[in-house]
C-alpha cells in the first residue's frame, strides 16, 4: 500500500532523528571507553589505544551514515582537530601520559587529567563528524580549519560529559553508563 505523500515525509524526519540518536549514543559510549582507558597507568599506551578508539568510531559513524571510511582519512582528520585545540596539542598529551612514570605525584596527575582531555576529544570529533556527514559531506573532503571553532564548542560540552564519564567509572562504573547516557 503506497503512503500518502506526507506520511513519505515523516520517514525522513524519523530516519534523521534515528541516525542522530544513534550517533549520539555512539559517540557518549565511545567517550566512556576513551575516559576508562585513559586512566590505564602505562604511559603512552593510553594515547595509543585513545587514538585506536577515536578511529573505530569515525569507522562506525562512517557505516552509520553509509559513508566511506578509510583510515588514513580518518587518522588525518584526528590529529588535525585534536592537534593544537585550546592548548590541549599533542605535546601536553604526551606529556601528561609520560607523568605517568612518575609514582605517586606523576601518576595522580596523569589520570586526573587525561581522562577529561581524552574523553572531551572524542566526544568533540565524534560531534564533528556527525555535523560534517549531515551536511552531506564524507571523510574525503572534510576541513579540519571549517570545523574548529565548531570543535573547540563541543570539546567543552565534552569535558563536562567526560567528568561525569570519569565519577561514574570512580564510583564503580555501573552508573557511569546511565549518567552520561543524560549528559551533553
Amino acid at each position: 500500500m503506497a503512503k500518502k505523500p506526507e506520511e513519505a515525509g515523516t520517514d525522513v524526519v524519523d530516519s534523521d532523528i534515528a541516525h542522530t540518536l544513534m550517533a549520539e549514543s555512539k559517540i557518549k559510549s565511545y567517550t566512556i571507553a576513551t575516559v576508562g582507558v585513559s586512566t590505564v597507568p602505562v604511559p603512552l599506551f593510553d594515547i595509543a589505544a585513545v587514538f585506536a578508539i577515536q578511529l573505530r568510531m569515525i569507522q562506525q559513524l562512517s557505516n552509520l551514515y553509509g559513508r566511506p571510511f578509510s583510515e588514513r582519512a580518518g587518522r588525518n582528520i584526528i590529529t588535525a582537530l585534536g592537534g593544537g585545540v585550546l592548548g590541549y596539542g599533542a605535546g601536553f598529551v604526551v606529556a601528561a601520559s609520560a607523568l605517568k612514570l612518575i609514582p605517586g605525584i606523576g601518576w595522580a596527575v596523569g589520570i586526573a587529567s587525561m581522562p577529561l582531555v581524552m574523553g572531551a576529544s572524542t566526544y568533540a570529533v565524534g560531534r564533528s563528524i556527525v555535523k560534517h556527514y549531515e551536511e552531506g559531506g564524507s571523510l574525503f573532503d572534510f576541513s579540519a580549519d571549517k570545523m574548529r571553532a565548531y570543535y573547540q564548542e563541543q570539546f567543552e560540552k565534552g569535558k563536562e560529559l567526560a567528568a561525569k564519564a570519569k565519577a561514574g567509572l570512580k564510583s564503580g562504573g555501573g552508573q557511569a553508563t546511565e549518567d552520561v547516557a543524560t549528559a551533553a
